[in-house]
């Protein structure tokens, strides 16, 4: 009996394989006094849906990392798509993707599309109690959440007197701002990193803009992300019978 291609950590090996190239809703009644108010606003929403580009770039060579999905109060659903590359003759390899959903008591990993898979089994699907905390941290580091949390530590001003835009600088070195980038950077670290958030008339955070480069000023960072729909009715659809193996299951196989 053939056995199924052991499915991995969705956002460990895509965010990995950068590193490697590298080397309950209530709208406000009044706008946010101030940035971290509005993020704090924002991340109490009962639902939310998101997309976010992450460019990271050497010598003139980006890799890109492209992500969109949702997240409400028990579900989390995430898509992530590298960049396509072009090789030197001209060719363009389409960048491998890959998904990830939590779903009540368990977080389903769908193999990313480099990862050859037998049948109509694509996903994996692992008890949330089982699941580790690395397994389940690299979802939750493509969500909103870790953003929302590094604009309350931002030195930001409003840049208008209807206080819409917010601009200023992170401090790179705080262990909330390192841990917020980590998921989305392959632990490289970025210095002068400015930031530029848009509030929307609700109050809560509708844009956010991260900028950096690190040390030697031989690799640049920049993430945008739009958050949008917020505490509108969010549909999660697991993985169908026949589309997923079960952890154990797989582990009895090997």
């Amino acid at each position: 009996m053939r056995k199924a291609a052991p499915i991995g950590l969705l956002t460990v090996s895509l965010v990995g394989a950068a590193s490697v190239a590298l080397a309950a809703h209530s709208a406000p009644a009044s706008r946010a006094v101030s940035l971290s108010q509005a993020a704090t606003r924002t991340a109490r929403v009962s639902s939310q849906r998101y997309a976010f580009d992450v460019r990271i770039t050497r010598s003139g060579k980006p890799v890109v990392m492209h992500v969109h999905g949702f997240s409400t109060g028990a579900a989390i659903s995430v898509s992530v798509r590298m960049g396509d590359q072009k090789l030197p003759d001209g060719t363009v390899v389409p960048g491998p993707d890959g998904a990830a959903l939590i779903d009540g008591p368990f977080l389903y990993e769908r193999a990313p599309s480099f990862i050859v898979v037998l049948g109509n089994v694509n996903w994996l699907r692992v008890p949330i109690d089982s699941a580790g905390s690395d397994a389940l941290r690299s979802v939750h580091d493509l969500t909103p959440e870790p953003l929302l949390r590094l604009l309350g530590e931002a030195n930001a001003k409003p840049t208008s007197s209807a206080a819409t835009i917010f601009s200023g600088t992170i401090p790179y070195d705080d262990p909330i701002v390192t841990t917020a980038l980590s998921g989305v950077t392959g632990g490289i670290q970025f210095r002068d990193l400015r930031v530029v958030a848009t509030l929307g008339g609700d109050g809560l955070v509708h844009g956010i803009r991260i900028s950096g480069h690190t040390a030697d000023s031989s690799v640049s960072f920049r993430l945008d992300a739009r958050l949008f729909a917020f505490g509108k009715p969010v549909s999660v659809t697991p993985p169908a019978e026949g589309a997923f193996i079960d952890k154990q299951l797989l582990s009895l196989q090997e």
